[in-house]
């Protein structure tokens, strides 16, 4: 619902730079559509005072949601058509040729019937009456959250009566000693309702522990692939699960777990085809006595359909509960006179939950924001509390989400809604989020020069403390060179990031379309098998394990293209046409260990795997790379013995470097007069590195920036790397971290923090010297 009152401000400024340049180089590269631009911009702007009202009737009232939906048809329709205004005009600026440059007539063809559209779009609008705003705010209107901050969620309130009768029953005698046979115990109730919460804290109880070997957690989810949910289950258990086929993996599951008292936990399971779940429950049955496989779901035909044994039914949590587990968010650094005045409010808003703890958590989430008596009371009169009559059983915990939502800047909700795009219980990579809502023009800066990296992750913070993401956790890969932040979103809101994206977003697996849209603009590709026709609009495309042997030609139609994921696939070359893709800022083609070509020049992030030149590549250090790229990934580079040539990187801000294996020493000219804009700069697992060469005391005499923005250091598993170049890491002032991990030799040297040599880095504020990598 946020996809007009994101774009319009953008249309706008697009639609003045357009003129404006046009007017400046005194020719027209569409021709005859001066007077419909300027009516766009003006019809836009008239409508952008009055979005506010219109998003806000749009839940309730049905006409203006259908007004809403052809509103955002035609801003995104204008979006594409900027796009192909900005590509012609950027070519003929140059005098080059495009294979798949748009035509000029075509566009302003396309340009004169947006005008018209929104003519009746704005005529339409004037039945509804709706309330002028004075525009959207920008995004620092906002109040923003504490960045740093992320919600305590140990505490669990309201469920001590649930958990002692599951694992009554998971444990008792009649379940683990008087029946033969593999007990099914499912654990049945509405989503929110805290069922995965409560397997949870049976799975980990030390009863649980010590009862029952192996222990295995499966997260099922919708759809249920049975392939994918054997190996899964192979791989929880530590077995291998390399079988392609369905038939040995059931085979080598019957092995595995014959015999033994297991417990597993199969969560979030909504299948109710029998025919799906029955070579499972053939190959678990031979599970010693005692065995118990606990399920979780919403409905009680999945329950019978898995052939439980016993039913456990969520209670409602008690209003009570509802109100300590709001009040214990809430009230997180707030004073105690507020918490009093606001107590009879809370408490009459907490009966709002239906004894939903994902409802009191979001509830909580959003009342931390409130700092006054009136804006809680706000909260407790809103008018989206009359939707719940209306909603289905399934869509209850909208509105609690909705006014968390309704709070967030235009640009923050499109980067919540735009997560509608992932399957469900989906693990999603923080970092390459930040990059896809980069992608889709998402992030905007609040000044000039402002990382847009740093500002979407100050939106994923912002949603994060309003409980839209979950199971946040740090993951390290690469000998803990790379660090990633991970989390999930709990299926309910995912279901609500769906409800708002409506057609925009989608996941094929080749059989059909998952919706009505002709114009999705973020499309996941699960298998082979796709029209072309609905690609053509796409911001974003996965075509991640699809395994291609080929990239089609016609990609380089695809020209709205910003964020490419092409790895883990088995292709040799990247086709010609991929130069046509003038806004593609990302390209992942990792592990595609067949290829080695060029890829476009306009490159911000590059994950560089098993390169087997030995020398890098001419195009990673000459053209136009050095411009744009500022995140740069090295590993595994099997025959470079030289670092030296990304010295021309002048852009990088980020560098880490991984099993040069052919490296045995780092000279001094890498530290030259190099790397303006470095900030982080990552060494790992350099078996054969033993020498780091130092400044001379000449070269100590001759003033050259080293360096100058460098903040963290970081040597992971470089065993034969004897010394640190200490008049190097003198000269570099900014750096504040320096990190060394399972580096015998530089350990010996400088972890008893005493002598010499820690002298001489003993400058910098924060030195973790570790015998492990981890």
């Amino acid at each position: 619902m946020a996809i007009a009152e994101s774009l319009i401000p953008k249309i706008i400024d697009e639609l003045g730079e357009v003129a404006k340049k046009q007017l400046e180089k005194r020719v027209n590269l569409v021709l005859g559509v001066e007077e419909g631009v300027a009516n766009i911009k003006d019809m836009l702007e008239t409508i952008q005072n009055v979005l506010h009202d219109a998003e806000r009737r749009g839940l309730k009232e049905e006409p203006v949601g259908k007004w809403l939906e052809k509103l955002e048809d035609i801003t995104c329709e204008m979006d594409d058509v900027l796009d192909e205004w900005n590509v012609c005009s950027f070519i003929l600026s140059l005098c080059l040729c495009l294979k798949q440059l748009p035509d000029r007539l075509d566009i302003a063809q396309k340009i004169n019937k947006i005008n018209g559209r929104l003519e009746l779009t704005l005529k339409e609008a004037d039945k509804f009456k709706f309330i002028t705003s004075g525009g959207i705010p920008d995004s620092h209107d906002f109040q923003r959250g504490m960045t740093t901050s992320i919600i305590d969620e140990s505490k669990i309130c309201g469920r001590d009566s649930d958990k002692v009768a599951l694992l009554d029953q998971v444990l008792s005698k009649s379940s683990s000693q008087g029946r033969k046979g593999v007990q099914v115990i499912s654990v049945v109730g509405a989503g929110g309702s805290g069922k995965t919460t409560l397997a949870q804290l049976l799975f980990n109880n030390d009863e649980v522990q010590r009862h029952f070997e192996p222990r295995n957690w499966i997260c099922i989810s919708d759809p249920f692939d049975q392939k994918r949910v054997a190996k899964a289950i192979l791989e929880n258990a530590g077995k291998s699960s390399q079988e392609s086929e369905l038939d040995p993996l059931i085979q080598r599951i019957k092995e595995t777990f014959s015999g033994k008292r297991f417990l597993l936990v199969l969560d979030d399971v909504w299948t109710e085809d029998d025919s799906k779940w029955e070579p499972f429950q053939n190959s678990l049955k031979d599970g010693a006595p005692g065995s118990v496989i606990l399920v979780t779901t919403r409905s009680h035909r999945v329950a019978a359909v898995v052939g439980t044994t016993h039913t456990h039914q969520m209670a409602v949590m008690s209003d009570s509960d509802c109100w300590l587990i709001m009040q214990r968010i809430a009230f997180a650094n707030k004073s105690g006179n507020l918490c009093k005045k606001v107590e009879r409010i809370g408490q009459k808003i907490a009966e709002k939950c239906k004894g939903l703890p994902l409802a009191a958590k979001t509830m909580g989430s959003l009342l931390r924001f409130k700092d006054t008596v009136q804006q809680w009371q706000n909260v407790l009169d809103s008018e989206i509390w009359e939707l719940e009559e209306e909603l289905s059983q399934e869509q209850k915990l909208f509105p609690h989400l909705y006014l968390s939502y309704n709070e967030l800047s235009p640009e923050q909700k499109r980067c919540f809604s735009y997560c509608a795009v992932f399957p469900k219980d989906h693990e999603i990579y923080v970092e390459e989020l930040i990059w896809l809502w980069m992608a889709q023009g998402y992030v905007r800066p609040r000044r000039r020069g402002e990382n847009l990296e740093l500002v979407g992750l100050e939106y994923f913070n912002s949603l994060a403390m309003r409980s839209f993401f979950q199971e946040l956790k740090k993951v390290e890969a690469y000998y803990g060179l790379t660090e990633y932040m991970k989390c999930k979103m709990h299926d309910i809101v995912h279901d609500f990031a769906q409800f708002l994206t409506k057609n925009e977003c989608h996941a094929l697996d080749g059989t059909g379309r998952n919706s009505s849209s002709e114009r999705p603009r973020h499309l996941t590709i699960l298998e082979e098998g796709t029209e072309e026709e609905i690609l053509k609009c796409v911001r974003t495309l996965t075509l991640s394990r699809c395994e291609l042997a080929e990239i089609p030609a016609e990609i380089g139609r695809l020209i709205h293209l910003r964020h490419l994921d092409l790895s883990h696939n088995p292709f040799k070359e990247l086709p010609e046409a991929m130069c046509d893709l003038y806004y593609l800022e990302i390209l992942c083609i990792g592990l595609c260990e067949k290829l080695s070509m060029e890829p476009p020049p306009n490159l911000e992030g590059l994950q560089l795997h098993g390169y087997p030149g030995a020398q890098l590549p001419s195009w990673l250090v000459t053209k136009s790379h050095p411009n744009n790229l500022t995140k740069l990934v090295i590993a595994r580079p099997h025959n470079i013995s030289s670092l030296l040539a990304l010295r021309k990187l002048s852009s990088l801000e980020e560098l880490k470097l991984v099993a040069a294996d052919e490296l045995e020493c780092l000279g001094k000219k890498f530290f030259g007069s190099s790397f303006p804009n470095l900030r982080k700069l990552h060494f790992g697992k350099f078996q054969n590195w033993t020498n780091w060469e130092d400044l001379s005391e000449d070269d100590e005499e001759v003033v050259v920036s080293i360096m100058p923005c460098l903040e963290e250091l970081k040597i992971w598993y470089c065993r034969k790397l004897e010394t640190l170049p200490h008049r190097i890491l003198k000269r570099i002032s900014s750096l504040k971290k320096l990190d060394i991990r399972d580096c015998d030799k530089l350990s010996d040297r400088y972890s008893d923090k005493t002598g010499d040599d820690w002298k001489k880095i003993s400058h910098i504020s924060q030195v973790h010297i570790s015998n492990f990598w981890y």
